[in-house]
């Protein structure tokens, strides 16, 4: 005789239940047998039943902290952040050492947007498990304390990260982030060169690409008459768009900032096809077009510069600068 769908999946449900008996008496109703249960079912993705079991173990000792924080963690999880700092605050009434509901109400408060709240809960977890206190963490941490303007302390927090580890390409990233919105690439260059010399397939192309961009900015705060300063600066943004195309050569934004550089050094066959190359990797980014039809009209190709800002604007409608571009060709040529 076939089973219909609804019984076979009952049949599937009271067999793992017997299962689960072989290991746990269900007859010793305890907090840690549910909780027990409970994992199990969060294991295999059944949240709901997962939820009733803890539940359940609070029901029998509302004091069971583990569970409090199982339920914070499943709330976090489906972005219930007021149930989860619910649990995980009673969790830490139960037992304030508590890592997991530190660690869970830090993250709930930061993604609540409250950084000094944050902040407060990562700093008790880092106190009470210094050895427990992952990369990740410190990462976290530093987070929190640049969103409230404590960039030393962000800073320290991020080093603590690459100190216990030294792989953790987040940890440089995040120093070289600050130093990016300075914008101050020596300092951004001098984080890669500790990330590359620990290992040098840390850094990715887009880290390159940023740093060739802050070279770039750092041009508009120097001297106008620094054209030394400015031809050495133009040379390592050059060398790190090579490098991330080195590293990833289908990366769009890269071959167009080449591009860009390109033009300041007066290069402009070079420029010419590094803008090209962006629009072959990537049809529908529509920045090289606007470029490449600036380009073409300062060296007098009316028609293909006009078919560039056409491209442009077919990507990007509302984008005001390209239509003016492509108005003042069209009427020039009517």
């Amino acid at each position: 005789m076939l089973l219909d769908f609804g019984h076979a999946q009952n049949l599937i449900t009271y067999l793992t239940v017997i299962a689960m008996n072989d290991v746990i008496n269900p007859s010793v109703e305890s907090p840690e047998t549910y909780l027990q249960f409970g994992d199990r079912y969060l294991t295999s993705n059944n949240i709901p039943l997962a939820l009733k079991n803890y539940q359940r173990a609070i029901a029998i000792n509302p004091d069971f902290a583990i569970a409090h924080e199982r339920i914070g963690t499943i709330y976090q999880q489906q972005g219930n952040l007021m149930e989860a700092i619910a649990c995980f605050s009673k969790a830490i009434t139960i037992n304030p050492q508590s890592l997991e509901a530190q660690l869970g109400l830090g993250n709930a408060y930061q993604q609540m947007g409250w950084a000094e709240l944050a902040i407060t809960h990562f700093q008790k977890a880092l106190e009470f498990h210094p050895d427990r206190f992952l990369a990740e963490y410190h990462c976290k941490l530093g987070d929190s304390l640049k969103e409230r303007g404590k960039t030393t302390e962000a800073i320290a927090s991020y080093e603590r990260a690459i100190a216990t580890n030294p792989d953790y390409i987040d940890g440089y990233r995040a120093i070289a982030q600050i130093y990016l919105q300075r914008p101050d690439p020596e300092s951004v260059n001098t984080i890669y060169e500790r990330a590359e010399s620990h290992n040098s397939e840390l850094l990715q192309a887009k880290d390159y690409n940023a740093l060739g961009v802050a070279w770039l900015q750092k041009i508009n705060s120097i001297d106008s008459d620094a054209q030394s300063t400015k031809a050495d600066l133009e040379s390592k943004a050059i060398a790190c768009f090579e490098k991330a195309i080195q590293i990833e050569p289908t990366y769009a934004d890269a071959h167009c900032n080449l591009g860009s550089t390109f033009i300041r050094k007066d290069q402009i066959k070079d420029a010419i096809l590094a803008y090209k190359e962006a629009i072959d990797i990537d049809p529908n980014f529509a920045q090289p077009y606007f470029n490449l039809g600036i380009l073409l009209n300062n060296i007098g190709k009316t028609d293909e510069a006009i078919a560039c800002f056409q491209s442009a604007i077919e990507l990007v409608p509302n984008w005001v600068e390209a239509k003016q571009y492509l108005g003042t060709l069209l009427s020039r040529k009517a």
